[in-house]
């Protein structure tokens, strides 16, 4: 067994697709492919600086595949420690790892979280000194076999994707406002170099697909919801990650269709599920169910 820490940035050099192929054979569904390539892409919340201390572990005996790693998620305040199905036995190395290496200096709380069926990982928190906390990680899921949903748009509103218009800013807006940024009075910035970092991160990317990142077109040719869809066909299992609505635009329907028209897609492509990493009523109320759950977990 070798271990190593990352190599590499946020474009698909170094190990950004080896950590995204080691995720789809996980198919880890909390921590999924999908959660770590919207990571890499959401350039302008990621603390990048951080990539080169997740932990990578590497099977010598499989040609170098990694078989473990200690991720986490666009911030080092929660860590992921993934091992494939057989190597288990990692977990005490890579949470003695994460303890000494994945702890900033100015924030020195200290969270893992482990799925509430990972027995394995959590006997070894425990020994490790951590406490279950009250904060829980939910997923919801949609099978295949539940049928392709239908859904109608208002007069004047239809669906497009970055694949078929790709309009950078309205894109980006649309997640501004949809998230509540522009209602905390934050200030909305696009401008040549934020076009030229949105092409960086979105073209030529093959863990992307564009036309899968959808958003609904009002009258007046604005953006006002969006849901991006991850699929990966290796795995079958496709992703929801992120979805909003602007604030003025909600009670429409609007939310419902994009998603919609998300399913709609994957599943044409061959998806035998769709998750999505919540517990909110709103996936539940389109037919997703609960699945599973996990826990963070703090060092006492």
């Amino acid at each position: 067994m070798k271990f190593r820490t990352y190599k590499g940035d946020r474009t698909e050099s170094g190990d950004y697709r080896k950590i995204h192929d080691f995720l789809v054979e996980s198919e880890n569904e909390e921590y999924t492919y999908a959660r770590f390539d919207w990571m890499m892409t959401n350039w302008e919340y990621l603390e990048d600086q951080y990539l080169n201390r997740i932990g990578i572990w590497e099977d010598d005996e499989q040609n170098g595949k990694i078989v473990g790693a200690t991720l986490y998620d666009h911030e080092l305040d929660i860590i992921f420690p993934i091992a494939l199905s057989g190597y288990e036995s990692l977990y005490p190395q890579m949470i003695d790892y994460a303890k000494a290496n994945m702890v900033r200096k100015e924030n020195p709380n200290f969270h893992v979280f482990a799925s509430d069926s990972n027995m394995e990982l959590i006997q070894v928190l425990k020994k490790s000194g951590f406490v279950a906390m009250e904060q829980k990680d939910m997923v919801a899921r949609y099978e295949a076999d539940y049928g392709i949903p239908e859904y109608a748009l208002p007069d004047g509103y239809r669906i497009t994707s970055l694949a078929e218009e790709e309009d950078f800013r309205k894109y980006l807006l649309c997640m501004f406002k949809g998230f509540g940024h522009e209602e905390s009075n934050e200030e909305f910035v696009f401008n040549q170099e934020k076009q030229k970092e949105m092409e960086r991160a979105y073209n030529k990317r093959k863990c992307l697909d564009k036309s899968l990142k959808l958003s609904v077109v009002n009258e007046n040719g604005d953006y006002v919801a969006h849901c991006g869809m991850w699929y990966d066909a290796a795995s079958r299992i496709a992703v929801i990650e992120p979805v909003c609505v602007i604030p003025e635009y909600r009670k429409k329907g609007l939310g419902r269709a994009v998603v919609f028209e998300g399913i709609r897609r994957v599943l044409e492509r061959g998806a035998k599920r769709i998750v999505v990493g919540s517990s909110q009523q709103f996936y539940y109320s389109i037919g997703m169910v609960p699945y599973k759950t996990g826990t963070l977990w703090k060092l006492k």
